[in-house]
């Protein structure tokens, strides 16, 4: 993410962004999308989308999670799930610092990409009854 030019409507484009991933959050558990293209279209540079992003994502999952509730998960799972995260956590604090921002940011996008069409891939297998 580079530069720092404003985006569209700034504040709306903002809230726009907020309300689309909020909603895409409780509804099929893919709030991501929304913010990466909004923090793409104004230029964020990493240093900027990161803090953004986890906060982000703190307020979007406990707004989630107070509408859904928590995930009736096995001891295992919420393990596994900890341990992804941290491995997560440690891969990319290598990767930052060495792969150029630009490459950074189509894999954010890449990955934000991926997640909308497997959500939108598995809504219309839903609707098609299988």
């Amino acid at each position: 993410m580079t530069g720092g030019r404003p985006a569209p409507g700034q504040a709306a484009g903002a809230a726009v962004a907020g309300g689309t991933g909020g909603f895409m959050n409780a509804a099929a558990g893919v709030g991501g999308p929304a913010l990466s293209l909004y923090a793409a279209n104004a230029g964020w540079p990493m240093r900027q989308f990161v803090p953004n992003a986890l906060f982000h994502g703190v307020l979007l999952n406990l707004f989630s999670v107070s509408a859904n509730g928590l995930p009736r998960l096995s001891a295992a799972a919420w393990l596994t799930t900890a341990a992804g995260l941290g491995a997560g956590t440690v891969v990319a604090q290598t990767l930052v610092r060495r792969v150029p921002q630009v490459w950074l940011r189509r894999a954010v996008l890449l990955l934000s990409l991926t997640g909308g069409l497997t959500t939108l891939g598995r809504g219309l297998w839903e609707l098609c009854g299988r």
